[in-house]
This record gives C-alpha cells, sequence and structure tokens, in this order.
C-alpha cells in the first residue's frame, strides 16, 4: 500500500512538470494577425486555443528645459497623481554654492491607456530638448505563465486529494513534500505574474528637467534673442560692478585715512624741521 501510494504521488508530481514544461513551448497559431493594443493572439494547445489580449510593456524618456527646475518637478508630481499615476523616484541636484536646484530626473508610472496623452502633456511643462519610446511584447510570456500556473493548481489540488486519503506517517510525509515543492514553485510563477501584470498596466516615464540658462552659451540666437541676451548681460554686468563697488568702498574708506595720517605726519616733520 504504502508502495502504490509513493508511485501515486511520484506520477502526480511528473504529470505536473510535464504539464509545464510542455506548456513553456505553447505554439502560436499561424493565423494570428497583430494589430493595434487590442489586437487578438491566438495560442494553439493539444486541446483547444486560447485568446488572449496583447500585452506590451511601454516605456518613454523625456528631457525638458524649463526656467524653473523645482517648480516644475512639482507640476510634474501633482499632474501625475492626478492622472492616477506614481513617482517610483525622484533625484534632485543642487548648486553646492547657491542651494539651487539645478536638475531633476523622475521615473514615473502612469497608467498605459493614458499614456499618449501624459507623454504630450508632459511636453507643455518645458521645451522638449529629447525624447524617445519603446514597446516590448510579453504576451507569449504571460500565456506560457498562466498556463504554468493552472497546470501547478491542478497538481497540487491531486496532492491534496492524496493527502487526504493517506492512512500512514510516510504517506502523509510524502505528500506533504510533494505539495511544499509544488507550491513554492507555483508562489514564484505568480509573483513573476504579477510583476508582469504590474509592467503591462502602469507604463514607465523618465523625465529629465534642465535648466534653460545653461544652454545659453552654446544655443543659437536671433536679432531678438541676442538683443534680450544683450540687455541681460548689462544687467548681470550692472550687478556686478555694484558688488565691486560695495566691495571696494570699505577699502577707499581705509586708504583715505591712511592717507589723513601720512599728511598730519608729513606736516609734523616739516614743522619741526623749521
Amino acid at each position: 500500500m504504502k508502495k502504490a501510494f509513493a508511485l501515486v504521488v511520484a506520477l502526480i508530481v511528473l504529470v505536473g512538470c510535464s504539464s509545464g514544461s510542455s506548456d513553456s513551448g505553447a505554439v502560436i497559431s499561424p493565423d494570428v494577425i497583430y494589430g493595434d493594443a487590442n489586437a487578438k493572439v491566438g495560442v494553439a494547445s493539444s486541446e483547444s486555443a486560447v485568446a488572449v489580449d496583447q500585452q506590451l510593456i511601454q516605456s518613454a524618456s523625456i528631457t525638458l528645459r524649463v526656467d524653473d527646475v523645482a517648480a516644475t518637478a512639482d507640476e510634474v508630481s501633482n499632474y501625475v497623481s492626478s492622472i492616477g499615476g506614481r513617482i517610483d523616484s525622484k533625484n534632485e541636484y543642487r548648486d553646492p554654492e547657491s542651494s539651487e536646484i539645478t536638475s531633476s530626473d523622475l521615473t514615473i508610472r502612469v497608467p498605459s491607456a493614458q499614456l499618449e496623452n501624459a507623454l504630450e502633456q508632459l511636453k507643455t511643462f518645458g521645451d522638449l530638448e529629447g525624447f524617445s519610446s519603446s514597446a516590448y511584447d510579453v504576451t507569449l510570456q504571460v500565456v506560457d505563465l498562466d498556463a504554468r500556473i493552472k497546470s501547478l493548481e491542478s497538481s497540487i489540488a491531486n496532492l491534496q486529494n492524496l493527502l487526504d486519503q493517506s492512512t500512514t506517517v510516510a504517506d502523509l510525509l510524502a505528500a506533504e513534500a510533494a505539495i511544499s515543492q509544488r507550491q513554492a514553485e507555483l508562489d514564484s510563477l505568480k509573483s513573476q505574474r504579477t510583476y508582469l501584470a504590474d509592467q503591462v498596466e502602469l507604463s514607465a516615464i523618465w523625465v529629465n528637467i534642465l535648466p534653460k540658462r545653461a544652454l545659453d552659451a552654446v544655443r543659437p540666437i536671433g536679432f531678438i534673442a541676442g538683443i534680450e541676451k544683450g540687455w541681460d548681460a548689462i544687467v548681470d554686468f550692472a550687478g556686478d560692478l555694484s558688488t565691486w563697488a560695495g566691495l571696494a568702498l570699505p577699502w577707499l574708506g581705509l586708504i583715505v585715512v591712511i592717507g589723513v595720517i601720512f599728511r598730519l605726519l608729513a606736516a609734523v616733520i616739516r614743522r619741526r624741521s623749521s
């Protein structure tokens, strides 16, 4: 009886393993036609054809030039929250002398259904300097994981039935060991499936926010822009001149005092000599 029970347990485990491996080699039907994001993908198996929505992991990268880096970063964060997205990371870089934020990098996640609208909106927060996007089809991975999860769940259910029917300690331990092994594999596959679902549902966008003035020295300018830069240069020069005047004023006072002292000493010397 013990040998028979152990043999049944071994057969169930082997069947579960072979089912998982055969599912991972699912064949895509040649009649499949990929269309837009809502296209169907047919997966042919030995029993029946399974239809699933195409699963895409989409991402994009945007570089913006703005007048106020900190304010723009806050605007982006507020917008992402308003459409049901989230901020995965935010890095700010500051000028060590002025503590002013000189650039900001954000990794944001937005609902994939709103990705196009979100990208268009983000482009309006500043001058677009760089943009790229990509999409990766993970439909086969999702189908494979779903099939393997289903197979493992069936295998565990069969083992549970054997566990309930076990009459000896040896039979009980054999069934529990088999269940534990299959359950660990099932939990791993479910974690992978959850991760893929999150990547498909929320698209990642990397936003790099930089100040406009950092590009002034190399960006070509026109006549009007030249006038504006000339005026800005005059204002900067006037500000610098007033600063230097303020720095020089105490020195001028000291020089005057020293000059007066020397004049008095010279007058005293002349009187004594005469």
